[in-house]
């Protein structure tokens, strides 16, 4: 009897141990709208959003990328913000920032007033976005870094490969 407990109490552990080892999470995004990023940012949390719309190459090209590669990167969990509908758009071609009529896009632009293009990835910490990755380059695999405090200047942004900036 003694044994047997013995054996039980080794055991269990073990088991337990070799269960949880072997689960692995699964790459994840999960649709949210404008309230739902100003909720999760109110409340200080950490996460990544993807900015996208339909129409878009780079975006296309950008979820196709994940889409083949995710299996390799299973703890990635990014939140997705679709603009299409906010009808965004530059009052003059020569402009560095957009306007929305639509209650949804006025809303972004005030979370985010310098953006413009996407794919665009933000990288919230502690409710606050102070970087972006923007745009996707379909042979390199590299999206290009800058704050969120000024529009983006792609001769000057240093790049990144899409998946070292997602798992940082």
């Amino acid at each position: 009897m003694r044994l047997k407990k013995w054996m039980m109490t080794l055991l269990v552990p073990v088991l337990l141990l070799c269960g949880c080892a072997g689960q692995k999470q699964e790459f994840t995004i999960t649709d949210v709208t404008v309230q739902d990023v100003k909720d999760m940012a109110d409340a200080g949390d950490t996460f990544l959003l993807l900015v996208e719309r339909e129409g878009c190459d780079f975006c296309q090209a950008m979820n196709e990328y994940m889409e083949e590669t995710k299996a390799d990167h299973p703890e990635v969990k990014l939140f997705r913000l679709d603009t299409t509908d906010f009808d965004l758009v530059k009052e003059q071609a020569e402009d560095k920032t957009l306007v929305s009529e639509t209650e949804e896009g006025k809303a972004w632009l005030e979370l985010q007033p310098y953006f413009l293009y996407t794919p665009a990835i933000y990288r919230y910490e502690n409710g606050k976005a102070d970087e972006a990755a923007i745009g996707f380059n379909v042979v390199t695999d590299e999206i290009s870094l800058w704050d969120t405090t000024s529009t983006i200047d792609f001769n000057t942004a240093k790049t990144e490969g899409l998946w070292e900036f997602l798992e940082r």
